[in-house]
């Protein structure tokens, strides 16, 4: 299986994520992953979050085994970099006193 091009968490069911799983995200180690974070699955429940080449075979054994029984997302890395743009396109910056 591929991982997904982009995730779309889903509404978290606590507030909070456990703490376990704060330093589990954080401690995830794999030659395939790019970053590692935190996320909610589609259904609410806190997962680690990890971005891995689009043509990588998820789930990874290793990574599983690292995230502690708690869900892990794949998402694909993208082919090219986030391109920042102006927050309010065609409209002129204040003057600074």
């Amino acid at each position: 299986m591929k991982p997904v091009r982009i995730h779309t968490p889903g509404v978290p069911s606590c507030p909070d994520p456990p703490d376990r799983l704060v330093g589990l995200a954080d401690a995830v180690r794999d030659p395939l992953v790019v970053q590692s974070g935190l996320t909610t699955t589609a259904d609410g429940r806190w997962a680690v979050f990890v971005t891995v080449p689009a043509g990588a075979t998820v789930p990874i054994p290793n990574v599983e085994s690292q995230a502690g029984g708690y869900p892990v997302v794949y998402e694909a890395e993208p082919d090219h970099p986030p391109v920042a743009g102006p927050a309010r396109p065609g409209r002129r910056p204040k003057p600074t006193p």
